[in-house]
C-alpha cells in the first residue's frame, strides 16, 4: 500500500499514466539503460514526473518494454544525478526537478523563470586575448560583473557579463529583470541585438567556482556562452553562465524567439 498522501498518490497515477502514454506513442523497445535514463530525465525535465511522483521498476519495465537492469541502472544514474532518491522498502522518488533556463539568457521574464540574481562584484578589466578575440580591437578595458544565480533560495549557476561600457541597470545588489524587457541586453542598450551567437558546452568546476557552487572541484558544470552584437554587428556584449550540469538545461521555442525578437 502506498504511504504517499492521497494527493501525492495521485498525482504519482497520472504523471504514470502521462509518461506511459508518451511513450506508447513515440517509443517501442528501450532496451538501452543510456536511453531509459534519458527519457526518465526529459519526463523529469518537462514536468511529468515532478518531485513526490514514485517510480516502480516493475510498471517502467512494463511500460518501456524494456529489462529490469536497463531500469535498474537508469535509476541509479538518476540518483547521482541527485533527483531521485532510492531507499529499501520504500522504492524510488522524485526529489529534484531540472532547472530550464532560456537559451539567450539567466532570466527571462516572458516564460515565467524563476530564478534571480546576486550580484558578487563589478569592475573593469584589462581586455586579455581571449576577450579582445570576442571584442576585436575596441579598447584596453571592459566592464565584468558578476553574480550567482539563484531559484528557490538555492545557486545554482554563475553569470558573468563583459560589455564595452557600465550596465547600471544590472549591477545593483539584485537586479531585475523587467516583463517590457525579454532579454538582458535589451534592458541594458534598450534596443535589440543585431545577431546573438550562442555556445553550450561541458566543463569541470575550477576550485573557485566550486566554492561558490557548493560542489567539489572537478564536477561537471553545463557553460553557456552568448555573444551579442549590435545593430552594426559589432561584438557588444559577451555573457557566460555556468550551471550545474546534472539538474539544469538550456531550452528555446523558436517560433516564440523569432515572435519575441521581431516585436522587442
Amino acid at each position: 500500500m502506498s504511504t504517499l498522501p492521497r494527493s501525492e498518490t495521485a498525482q504519482t497515477e497520472l504523471a504514470t499514466a502521462r509518461l506511459g502514454e508518451r511513450l506508447r506513442r513515440g517509443h517501442t523497445m528501450q532496451k538501452s539503460p543510456h536511453r531509459v535514463y534519458a527519457l526518465l530525465r526529459a519526463a523529469i525535465r518537462s514536468g511529468e514526473l515532478p518531485a513526490h511522483s514514485k517510480l516502480d521498476e516493475a510498471a517502467l519495465v512494463h511500460e518501456l518494454s524494456t529489462s529490469r537492469n536497463a531500469v535498474r541502472l537508469a535509476l541509479q544514474n538518476l540518483a547521482l544525478d541527485g533527483l531521485v532518491k532510492r531507499q529499501p522498502g520504500v522504492g524510488t522518488v522524485v526529489v529534484s526537478g531540472i532547472n530550464a533556463f532560456p537559451i539567450f539568457e539567466c532570466i527571462e521574464a516572458v516564460i515565467g523563470a524563476t530564478a534571480a540574481l546576486h550580484l558578487l562584484e563589478t569592475r573593469d578589466v584589462s581586455a586579455n586575448a581571449y576577450l579582445r578575440s570576442r571584442f576585436g580591437d575596441s579598447g584596453s578595458t571592459l566592464r565584468m560583473s558578476e553574480f550567482l544565480i539563484r531559484t528557490n533560495g538555492i545557486t545554482v549557476g554563475i553569470f558573468s557579463r563583459y560589455g564595452r561600457g557600465p550596465a547600471p541597470v544590472l549591477e545593483a545588489a539584485e537586479p531585475v529583470l523587467s516583463p517590457d524587457n525579454i532579454s538582458w541586453y535589451r534592458r541594458i542598450h534598450n534596443e535589440p541585438p543585431g545577431d546573438i551567437s550562442v555556445t553550450v558546452e561541458a566543463t569541470s568546476a575550477d576550485e573557485r567556482t566550486a566554492e561558490l557552487l557548493g560542489v567539489t572541484p572537478g564536477y561537471p558544470l553545463l557553460v553557456r556562452e552568448t555573444l551579442y552584437s549590435d545593430l552594426d554587428q559589432r561584438p557588444a556584449e559577451l555573457h557566460i553562465a555556468h550551471f550545474d550540469s546534472r539538474k539544469a538545461a538550456v531550452t528555446a521555442n523558436v517560433g516564440d524567439l523569432k515572435l519575441a525578437w521581431k516585436t522587442a
